[in-house]
């Protein structure tokens, strides 16, 4: 048995050795693969390194992720049928051409998927290249989303600290 790579430099040297890799994690977690022109999400189970991920320039992790080597062939057809499950998921925030909805979607759906301060600590430049918008697209989506959730917060607190006179 190894033991699981955890660190981003080493799992970054791992992707780059062209080995078959799994990411090992519980839900709510997962890595993002920065390719030259685009980056891509790989979740729990999903296949890393290989030839997919040879020209990896940079690996972030979101939450507590690891990478292992899946041991049986079934553990690896799982693994490749996991990583398009993840290739899928972020196609859907692509199914617009209009840039300001696609990083629209995207973020919700990773607010939806992982917990919002992790999401709200990633950089503008590493969500933007997951759905091929500006950096500056997705920090105006952004601060929209954060205003919104900001003021649904406030009012929740309001309607249970105030009680309206009958």
């Amino acid at each position: 048995m190894y033991r699981p790579i955890t660190q981003p430099t080493e799992i970054l040297s791992q992707l780059q050795t062209g080995q078959l890799l799994r990411v090992k994690g519980t839900p709510g977690n997962a890595l993002i693969i920065c390719n030259p022109h685009h980056s891509e999400l790989a979740g729990p189970g999903a296949a890393v390194g290989s030839v997919f991920d040879l020209k990896c320039s940079r690996v972030i992790p979101i939450g507590k992720v690891s990478i292992v080597y899946p041991e049986t062939r079934i553990e690896r057809k799982k693994a490749y049928a996991l990583r398009q499950q993840w290739i899928l998921f972020t196609h859907k925030a692509m199914e617009t051409w209009v840039p300001l909805q696609r990083a629209e979607k995207l973020l919700i759906m990773l607010y939806q998927y992982f917990d919002p301060q992790l999401i709200d600590e990633l950089p503008d430049e590493v969500l933007a290249r997951l759905v091929g918008v500006l950096p500056k697209t997705i920090g105006i989506v952004r601060q929209a989303l954060v205003s919104e959730r900001l003021l649904r917060a406030t009012s929740e607190a309001e309607r249970v600290h105030c009680k309206m006179p009958n």
